[in-house]
């Protein structure tokens, strides 16, 4: 998803991790709920649909000369990368799209965080939404059956452990240095997938990324992935040091371990203190982690405290906010990492 470039609200207490989720979460729910037609696949479907499909796919970003299309040119490229792109499926689209297989092309998504994976599915005009059922979800049986087939490929367990480890190295990049470019990523994933039926597919490295990560465009013209908890990102990106990497994945995985070994002690402490006076909407592990992210932003404790005092049912003790304040002034901040950049 693209961060909005639009002013943020001002008070931390909107900016937290769970309510930038819930934004997202409702924003997608409706932008499926405003999606109607028939699919690519549909019989139905003729010529005249063809630019509706193209227009909300993944094509479109990646297409440069504007052009008339047909639908028999749209499924032939759908289903010509359709093997190497089940290969390089976020996470979460790999397994919603497995359930829809397994369930005859046809599922109700009952669990909100579906709602992202799914619109992305539809992105790749794989999916459309079921019009028959509020968050409906279809997928064509020649795909289920694709499904299956790929699922049973040894060289698919393959790549999905290569696409696994990329994004775990991106997700803890991001915890340590709250943003980085996309580029980096994207080269990555492509070195580790010479040799394989999905090697040289640019086009779906990236699609991964965009399905899996929260994306910005920075001043120069770069695609950057943030951290989904970044409550600002286009401020961050003015912060001397804020977007630099380091290193190779082994040092990278050795700073991650170090940095959890500072801030567990801190993270644990206060897990403690709130695990039974957690508002029931808030959750006591959503609650502290809201905390943690807050601190590396440098939000104010002032702030923090406001965050947590809407959290639990009863007003802070001593004992919480000094916990508190020991995750205010040591846990380290996003920005004052100073790596060097990878080229």
């Amino acid at each position: 998803m693209f961060f909005e470039a639009k002013q943020r609200p001002v008070r931390w207490t909107d900016r937290t991790l769970s309510v930038l989720r819930a934004s997202r979460l409702e924003s997608c729910e409706k932008e499926l709920a405003g999606l109607s037609g028939s699919g690519l696949f549909d019989p139905e479907t003729t010529d005249l649909e063809a630019e509706r499909l193209f227009e909300r796919s993944w094509m479109a970003s990646e297409e440069r000369e504007p052009r008339l299309h047909t639908i028999e040119e749209l499924r032939t490229r759908v289903l010509s990368d359709f093997p190497a792109e089940f290969m390089l499926l976020s996470p979460e689209e790999y397994e919603l799209a497995v359930k829809l297989a397994m369930t005859g092309g046809r599922l109700v998504l009952s669990d909100w965080n579906d709602l992202i994976p799914a619109r992305s599915l539809i992105r790749r005009l794989w999916c459309r939404p079921d019009p028959g059922r509020k968050n409906g979800l279809l997928m064509p049986r020649s795909l289920c059956l694709g499904v299956v087939l790929m699922l049973a490929a040894e060289e698919t367990r393959g790549i999905r452990e290569t696409v696994d480890a990329v994004v775990d190295m991106v997700d803890n990049t991001l915890y340590l240095a709250g943003m980085m470019p996309a580029e980096t990523a994207q080269k990555d994933l492509e070195w580790r997938l010479q040799g394989t039926s999905a090697a040289d597919r640019p086009h779906l490295a990236r699609r991964l990324l965009l399905a899996t990560f929260e994306t910005l465009v920075d001043r120069e013209g770069r695609l950057m992935l943030a951290h989904p908890g970044l409550a600002d990102p286009y401020s961050f990106l003015k912060r001397p040091g804020g977007l630099s990497l380091g290193a190779d994945q082994e040092e990278m995985e050795d700073l991650y371990a170090s940095l959890m070994d500072v801030e567990d002690p801190f993270y644990e402490r206060m897990l403690e203190l709130v695990q039974d006076v957690a508002r029931p909407e808030a959750g006591a592990e959503d609650t502290v982690e809201d905390l943690m992210l807050l601190a590396k932003q440098g939000a104010p404790v002032s702030q923090m405290r406001e965050v947590l005092a809407s959290r639990i049912i009863c007003l802070p003790t001593e004992e919480m906010l000094s916990a508190l304040a020991d995750i205010h002034d040591r846990v380290p901040k996003w920005f004052s990492l100073n790596m060097t950049r990878v080229q």
